[in-house]
């Protein structure tokens, strides 16, 4: 239903006037996120700064049948906080504080909306820090990296989100504020309902506290490796995965990537097939991981080797390969760029390269590949010009096609940026009819549909 003006007086009254809007530019600015999604302008942004004001909101809405989306950094690549029933918007980036450090039990409490980047800065006087590492982590939010279960550079070694959050509370639909979790790195008590709200988008429930387990920093050392081929860099991301060590970051990045990448950030790296790794630990263990992994290199026609790179020349390394997918946007600007998120089982991660490349080939579509390769996981860049529907129509098959080769060989249609609005079509394919199960979910936790709806099933 629409706002109405008793719904705007209402907020006001609970926010004050500076925390409600429905200003065109503030509307605008919560239309779209980073994805090609066609944006759709919420009826009202609220600012809250606490869960009591997110469930006074969320019981208001829940009475009178009001979409409510939640809204952090809007970093998302699926569409998943584009309000496209339009209603509220709450937007938590306001709620960015670090609440507690538990030092000793390496574990810290925070709001959804602090940046991972700055949670991370301010952990670091602790010798402490949160692994998983998004591409966008200078805007990347706590609050939307548990909404999506976002994993990143350090999955392979590390994990993602969800194996670090212990506790949670939560605002539900109709208003009613729980926590669920534990503090402590074990429990068998019950249902995980921790792990059954990170990753679901929004749509059951208001993330508003986090506590998260940490790690020790460790000693970093960074190496890149060149390659005549992508099947040759493919081939020793299976190797390494398979006989190891594990690197804490191994990321590749095809020579389009590169190029796209040295242009953008005005970085010199061979323009070819090109992992870039990363080794945590101890001075003498990393030594020893570096010789097995820059042998497996050699033995796989690995053309140069570099390590021992200074952290002024790791921090720019790093800085590139962050900077691929916005270097793709920013200089092919005549092209829509859509990003996909695929993870195959590491032993048909060549496969999935040849595939990729071949039906590019086949249905004439322009692409570049990168990701976080140590985990399977891979990012396809597609473009097509923004005036051509014809371009954009074999882009869309291009994308259903790989997906559905990579569901058949057992794999997922996205690793990392959710489901949103771009990857519901390939629900029922991927799971089934367990997805009816998770529809019995969402309809217990938000009978009236009112939390981001539109997002997560093909028929939402």
């Amino acid at each position: 239903m629409a706002i109405t003006q008793a719904t705007l007086d209402m907020l006001t009254a609970l926010l004050g006037a500076d925390r409600v809007s429905i200003k065109a530019a503030d509307l605008e600015a919560h239309a779209q996120d980073e994805s090609f999604h066609t944006p759709h302008p919420p009826d009202v942004v609220v600012w809250p700064l606490s869960a009591e004001e997110v469930s006074a909101i969320l019981r208001h809405a829940n009475e009178l049948s009001i979409p409510v989306t939640p809204w952090c950094g809007g970093s998302s690549l699926e569409g998943n906080p584009i309000p496209v029933c339009g209603g509220i918007v709450v937007d938590l980036i306001r709620m960015n504080q670090i609440l507690e450090v538990r030092e000793q039990d390496l574990q810290v409490v925070a709001q959804p909306g602090i940046i991972y980047d700055e949670l991370n800065k301010r952990l670091a006087r602790y010798g402490l820090f949160f692994p998983p590492a998004p591409g966008s982590s200078d805007i990347a939010t706590i609050g939307g990296m548990v909404a999506n279960n976002s994993s990143g550079m350090h999955a392979v070694k590390y994990g993602a989100t969800k194996d670090y959050v212990l506790q949670l509370q939560v605002v539900l639909a109709d208003g009613e504020i729980i926590r669920i979790g534990r503090p402590v790195i074990k429990s068998s008590s019950g249902y995980d309902l921790c792990r059954l709200i990170v990753g679901s988008e929004g749509t059951l429930g208001i993330v508003t506290e986090i506590t998260l387990r940490l790690r020790i920093r460790p000693e970093v050392v960074a190496a890149v490796a060149v390659f005549e081929t992508m099947e040759a860099a493919a081939e020793v991301i299976y190797a390494i995965n398979r006989y190891g060590p594990t690197p804490a970051a191994l990321e590749l990045m095809d020579p389009t990537i590169v190029g796209i990448v040295n242009a953008w950030t005005k970085s010199t790296l061979a323009e070819a097939p090109t992992l870039v790794m990363e080794f945590h630990g101890l001075p003498a263990g990393i030594e020893q991981e570096l010789e097995l992994v820059e042998e497996t290199c050699r033995e796989a026609g690995c053309v140069s080797f570099e390590k021992g790179l200074t952290p002024p020349e790791r921090e720019k390394l790093w800085h590139a390969r962050k900077q691929a997918h916005e270097a793709v946007k920013q200089l092919n600007t005549g092209s829509r760029a859509e990003i996909g998120d695929i993870v195959v089982p590491i032993s048909h991660y060549t496969e999935a390269v040849q595939k990729a490349y071949a039906l590019a080939e086949e249905l004439h579509v322009r692409i570049a590949t990168f990701g976080h390769a140590g985990d399977g996981n891979m990012h396809v860049e597609m473009l097509s010009d923004k005036s051509s529907e014809h371009e954009h129509e074999r882009t869309a098959e291009f994308n259903r096609r790989l997906v559905h080769w990579v569901l058949s060989v057992g794999g997922t249609c996205t690793g990392e940026h959710g489901v949103g609005i771009g990857k519901r079509e390939f629900m029922p394919l991927e799971h089934g009819t367990s997805l009816e199960t998770m529809r019995k979910i969402k309809r217990l936790f938000d009978p009236k549909g009112i939390l981001n709806p539109g997002k997560m099933f093909p028929d939402a």
